[in-house]
């Protein structure tokens, strides 16, 4: 719920997010945030390999080894992903040679991160309309922290899907073997790790960017707001994409052995346009509650 939502009649609400929306979308062209979009996918696909390496070898320390790790990374981005190029973990196994071997990717990775973060905050800063940016030093700073965070986010994630996993090898491997076809099995293994966990994660990590990379205050019900949109939208294109890829579109036809590479580039590019887009929608709310606020002092 917005800010300013509040001080209308319930049955006013959903007029009033439409307006939301289609503000959001003119803002969004406005500010050219299709061109944006492409330039931090460039640089997202730049980091995605590092990241993973350095995701990997993070996971070998916590579990002790270095196959347990590779499954978890690999469960935690078919979650991220809408689905996980072949190629990926094949070129992240050729690259670890043992469990500190991928910390060597490590200033790759952060460098790689750090331009992908600069151009989001540049972005979301256009987005908000900032004036002044922040000091370089500052901006420094906060990549180290939302990316850290957003790492965090990701290892928790990859440490869940090691355990979910885990547990689907106990159970098959014992006497509760019969509980994989219980219906209520099914629904907490499938929907809640395949579906519902995702889904709050992904509404957990747009809300921080909201709220904590542009260099103004955000609402954090603005910021929310946006962010559930935002991650429910995302997991939305994922179903999407994956059915449209499979069923519909001809990109192996097309692009043969490359079409798995095309599709990735096309979702990690569909990705940065929904994050501008939901910037825009925080925007729109952030000014809607300020000059409610505005109008309720000046009343």
């Amino acid at each position: 719920m917005s800010l300013s939502s509040l001080q209308y009649p319930a049955m006013d609400r959903p007029r009033l997010w439409i307006r939301y929306v289609v503000r959001a979308v003119s803002k969004f062209r406005r500010h050219q945030c299709f061109d944006r979009a492409a330039v931090i996918a460039y640089f997202a696909l730049l980091s995605f390999l590092p990241l993973t390496v350095v995701l990997v070898a993070v996971g070998a320390q916590l579990f002790g080894s270095l196959e347990a790790a590779e499954r978890g990374t690999e469960l935690l981005l078919r979650n991220v992903l809408y689905a996980l190029p072949p190629w990926v973990m094949t070129q992240v196994r050729s690259l670890q040679e043992g469990i500190w071997s991928g910390l060597f990717y490590l200033p790759i990775a952060v460098w790689s991160a750090s331009m992908v973060f600069n151009k989001i905050e540049a972005s979301l800063d256009r987005v908000f309309e900032v004036e002044q940016p922040r000091h370089w030093a500052l901006r420094k700073l906060l990549a180290f922290g939302v990316v850290g965070l957003l790492s965090v986010l990701l290892v928790a994630g990859m440490v869940l899907g090691y355990v979910l996993a885990a547990v689907d090898r106990f159970v098959d491997q014992s006497a509760f073997a019969a509980l994989r076809d219980a219906p209520l099995y099914q629904m907490v293994n499938g929907v809640v790790s395949r579906y519902l966990v995702p889904w709050a994660m992904a509404i957990l990590a747009f809300f921080l960017v909201y709220w904590m990379v542009p260099a103004r205050e955000v609402p954090s019900r603005a910021a929310f707001a946006a962010g559930f949109v935002a991650g429910t939208l995302w997991e939305g294109l994922k179903i999407g994409l994956t059915y449209y890829a499979s069923h519909i579109a001809t990109y192996t036809r097309t692009y043969g052995a490359l079409a798995t590479v095309v599709i990735f580039l096309l979702w990690v590019n569909l990705s940065a346009v929904l994050l501008l887009w939901g910037g825009e929608l925080a925007a729109v709310l952030s000014g809607e509650g300020e000059s409610s606020a505005a109008q309720r002092g000046s009343g």
